[in-house]
């Protein structure tokens, strides 16, 4: 995996880069104002073209409005794309306008068949007329940069599978070899943070979209542990896999139930997968970071089969997992050293088969918890409920309790979440990760990199509706009913894990050794919306907001 290269081009070297000599065969002008783009820059590099865009703006009354594409014979390659931002202050702007016109700048220099860009950022986003709007800009826009660079680098992804046919025929693997960056302050400490800080980011992205985009045999459980060692080999994360079944059955019975319709094709054998990283300075850690990922290579829904056609695309039914890969990507890079983060995966498929598990069953947790199945399609909550388990044993060790210490599951897990708050990922969290302020924190980190959450809220409804009403269970897991068709439908599953993994009520917020735990649905999320028949492109998110909530 390598990403196309993204090299700052600094103050001295700036005026070359941008003329008819360039190396560089096309410039992609990403601006939130006209007039920002006008005026030469500080160094006075853009002066030379100043002039093409007046006469532009004066032939073309739509120049200065989305993408304009202008042919001048002073510019890199003769071709210059202009992408506007557009609006920055109204209620519902914020950062990732400066995306959006990355990545339809960057389309649109591709299909002039640029291979080599140079992108010039103009201008800052201007403060506005009171010190409320200029303190939301401040806020709101403080990594403009880096966010412009993620846009680049996801409107330039290859898909795993698409690099793989390209390689088996000999033909380069990226769209484009390089990628300059430019910015008009000519702030050259500025820029190079912000490469390292959205190449790293984006590697992390990688693993997570490679993983969560591949089909459900190039990216079986068992292929998947190919990937994820090959991902971190040589790394400051430490890898260990757990492939046999009878072990897994002992440790993580419920994530072995969902399994068991596929353990007639070895090819579709689960694996759990734990990823670790500990800070190389000890004394400076100040909390500890648990992530559980869901990683159903695909799901049929198992004998509650998907009909009706909404079986189709749940081959990225693993991002929850793929993503928490990504994230410890990210670590490896960036090697922070104030915190620990361990992630577990657990890789299955749901089969539907004669050995397959069924609804009426009761199944009995790590944490001993008896779970009535209501419905072999709510699989994910199955899945990751023992490794949290697993996960909160952990959390309570000496090694770890000596700082905070807060788990995750993440999870593409209900139709509900994106019934309810569409294409974004939801926080939600237990009493012990609201007092931490953890959801609250991931909103906050996601708005700043353009990786959005909403926030919601377990309520004692989510327990009551899933309390036994029977002495042969403790949980229910699930009713009979589809997420989207069930009141708070992605709210109760986390309370269904909080009770089965043990967490509830035994480390609520009154009891004596009180547990962080944030349930992250990032069903909508995890994908961009399709385009015609085809399935729709993997996002890597929620990565980027957990590297701003946790890393920087």
């Amino acid at each position: 995996m390598v990403l196309p290269r993204l090299v700052p081009v600094l103050a001295p070297k700036l005026a070359a880069a941008l003329g008819a000599q360039s190396s560089y065969d096309g410039l992609l002008v990403i601006y939130s104002k006209l007039s920002s783009v006008l005026p030469a820059t500080t160094a006075g590099a853009f002066k030379p073209l100043a002039q093409v865009v007046q006469d532009a703006s004066k032939a073309d009354a739509s120049f200065g409005k989305g993408v304009s594409f202008v042919c001048s014979p002073d510019a890199p390659g003769s071709r210059i794309v202009f992408s506007a931002t557009g609006s920055l202050h109204g209620d519902v702007d914020d950062v990732r306008r400066y995306s959006d016109a990355a990545r339809a700048g960057l389309a649109r220099t591709r299909a002039a068949g640029v291979r080599r860009p140079i992108v010039l950022l103009c201008g800052t986003p201007s403060t506005g007329a009171s010190s409320v709007a200029t303190a939301r800009v401040k806020r709101d826009y403080a990594k403009f940069v880096e966010v412009t660079l993620l846009g680049l680098l996801a409107e330039a992804y290859q898909p795993l599978q698409t690099r793989e046919h390209l390689r088996a025929q000999g033909k380069s693997e990226e769209s484009f070899e390089e990628i300059g960056i430019a910015i008009e302050e000519n702030s050259d400490e500025l820029a190079q943070q912000a490469v390292k800080f959205a190449s790293a980011v984006e590697e992390g992205r990688r693993v997570a979209k490679d993983m969560g985009g591949a089909d459900p045999e190039r990216m079986t459980p068992l292929r998947a542990v190919e990937y994820v060692e090959a991902a971190f080999k040589g790394s400051d994360v430490s890898v260990t896999v757990m492939k046999d079944v009878d072990t897994i059955k002992k440790e993580y019975p419920m994530l072995h139930a969902v399994t068991r319709a596929s353990l007639v094709v070895p090819r579709h054998f689960p694996a759990v997968v734990k990823l670790e990283y500990h800070s190389p300075e000890p004394s400076a850690v100040k909390e500890n970071i648990f992530l559980i990922g869901k990683g159903v290579t695909y799901d049929t829904g198992g004998l509650d089969i998907k009909a009706g056609g909404h079986m189709r695309g749940m081959s990225r039914d693993k991002c929850g997992a793929t993503a928490c890969a990504g994230f410890l990507k990210t670590v490896s890079l960036l090697k922070p050293t104030h915190v620990n983060i361990v992630a577990e995966l657990g890789f299955v498929r749901n089969s539907c088969g004669a050995d397959g598990y069924v609804s009426d069953e009761i199944i009995v947790s790590r944490a001993g918890v008896r779970a009535l199945i209501g419905n072999t399609d709510a699989e994910g909550r199955m899945v990751m409920v023992d490794l949290l388990a697993a996960a909160k044993e952990r959390a309570l060790e000496p090694k770890y309790a000596s700082v905070p210490s807060h788990l995750f599951t993440v999870a593409t897990l209900t139709g509900h979440a994106v019934r309810a708050v569409g294409p974004y990922a939801i926080a939600l969290g237990n009493g012990t990760s609201r007092e931490h302020g953890i959801p609250d924190r991931l909103v906050k980190a996601g708005h700043v990199v353009g990786d959005p959450f909403e926030l919601s809220t377990l309520r004692r409804e989510d327990y009551e509706f899933i309390a036994p009403g029977s002495s042969t269970e403790d949980v229910v897991q699930a009713n009979d009913l589809a997420s989207t068709m069930t009141s708070r439908g992605h709210q109760f599953p986390a309370a269904f894990m909080a009770i089965a993994s043990g967490i509830a009520p035994h480390h609520d917020l009154d009891s004596e050794k009180p547990i962080s735990y944030t349930h992250l649905d990032i069903a909508g999320s995890a994908e961009e919306g399709g385009k015609g028949l085809s399935l729709p492109a993997v996002t890597g998110s929620p990565v980027a907001a957990l590297v701003q909530a946790f890393l920087v």
